[in-house]
């Protein structure tokens, strides 16, 4: 693959151009923060130059962009800041403002990289970054690492990054050649005819500005016999996990919900093995249909079908979807996203410190542990963001809500009566709301 070797003047991603726009469009959302405290004898002078070491290694988390738009890189370098003078009240006030504020596109550095000495043997590293040159689940792959070079050179050895066989410029080069495709073509075709009678909405709302959210979450694990039970019905309806769950994901809204509404699914590139290890935002979206008059299995077979259909043509369906003119320009309230990963602990290290979730200690060496905490979330309009990791026998499901549009007490029961859903499968057992 040629990649960033061959010229620096790789274009820009789908999902990078639409991000850009509203960024001009004053839209200071899509903030991807994650924290944790680390506990032990940390090597400062160290731990500044193995984790931006790794970070620059990836062109991706070095872009900056200019106006028209094209990309400019800048090595990253590690804030250091002892705040051991603060108290704990003032230090978690500190990270939630430090993790939300904005970031400028064309003048900070886009991926954050802070370690904040809040005691003797007590720190915090903060990451931050806008979405524009990463998501999630990079977010998580570079904590992996980093933390695994820093061990390395805490230890003596010398760290040899991962070589990848491809990158985020060979994965632009393949999706610009299938949009340019005639199956490219045929495929922006169809979500363009799809999403047609949205058309006069997404006119109507494109001028308007759009703000940054403020979200809280509420977070759900389902593990155990009723994981096993979820898949076993799953298979005995002959659909996967992912359009299981997103058909329990849509009943639910419809039972909750007294208005018609659009929900975008994210179907990953993560989920294709040649993806998984690449470093940057590789969000690929497709809106499927929402029918409130169809028997639960006629919703599983209908979005079974939908799903494989958005599987092959995501590419052209991003340019539309809630990175697109759909999503951001309709109101927060009618429109949802779900996302999922399916991940194998062994196979890809995903445990609950790189994913996000608020995890217990776990000892990184001997003298070294670390556990994630919660930090607040900012991202562009949806009603409810459902963002979901099947991962070492786990399915943890983290329910992202525009406080706007609901309040604590209606996600609660939300997530309680999603989770009946997908335990129960047909409606027929499911209890009255």
């Amino acid at each position: 693959m040629a990649g960033w070797s061959s010229s620096f003047s790789v274009p820009l991603s789908i999902t990078e151009q639409r991000i850009y726009d509203l960024n001009h469009r004053k839209s200071l959302a899509d903030l991807i923060t994650r924290a944790m405290y680390v506990k032990g004898d940390v090597d400062i002078e160290l731990f500044e130059k193995a984790i931006p070491g790794v970070a620059n290694s990836y062109p991706i988390f070095r872009c900056r962009y200019d106006s028209s738009p094209t990309r400019s890189f800048k090595n990253i370098e590690l804030d250091y800041l002892d705040i051991r003078h603060m108290s704990e009240t003032h230090i978690t006030s500190f990270l939630r403002q430090f993790s939300s504020s904005p970031m400028d596109l064309n003048a900070d550095q886009l991926l954050g990289l802070s370690l904040f000495r809040t005691g003797e043997d007590e720190y915090i590293f903060l990451t931050k970054s806008h979405h524009i040159i990463t998501d999630g689940i990079s977010l998580s792959l570079l904590w992996a690492e980093s933390l695994k070079n820093y061990l390395s050179l805490a230890t003596g050895k010398g760290f040899n990054p991962r070589v990848e066989d491809t990158d985020f410029a060979d994965y632009i080069n393949f999706e610009e050649a299938y949009l340019d495709s005639e199956r490219g073509q045929k495929a922006r075709y169809y979500w363009l005819n799809m999403l047609s009678e949205e058309q006069e909405a997404v006119e109507r709302a494109s001028h308007q500005e759009i703000v940054s959210l403020s979200c809280d979450d509420v977070c759900d694990m389902i593990e155990g016999e009723d994981l096993v039970r979820i898949k076993e019905q799953a298979n005995s309806a002959n659909v996967s996990l992912f359009t299981y769950l997103c058909a329990a994901y849509q009943q639910t809204l419809c039972e909750f919900l007294h208005f018609d509404f659009w929900m975008s699914t994210n179907l990953s590139l993560r989920l294709k093995r040649e993806h998984r290890e690449v470093f940057g935002p590789m969000c690929r979206y497709a809106c499927l249909r929402v029918r409130r008059d169809e028997s639960w299995n006629e919703k599983l077979s209908r979005l079974s079908l939908e799903i494989k259909r958005a599987v092959r043509t995501v590419y052209a369906a991003d340019s539309i979807g809630p990175h697109g003119s759909l999503g951001h320009s309709l109101n927060a309230s009618r429109a949802y996203l779900i996302t999922f990963l399916q991940a194998e602990e062994h196979q890809e290290g995903f445990t609950g410190v790189y994913t996000g979730e608020n995890s217990d200690w776990v000892d990184l060496s001997d003298d070294l542990k670390i556990h994630t905490i919660p930090l607040p979330t900012r991202l562009t309009p949806y009603g409810i963001y459902l963002s979901m990791a099947a991962y070492g026998g786990r399915l943890r499901s983290s329910f992202i809500y525009n406080v706007n549009c609901f309040t604590q007490e209606q996600m609660e029961s939300f997530v309680d009566r999603w989770h009946a859903r997908v335990i129960c499968g047909d409606g027929d057992r499911m209890p009255p709301l």
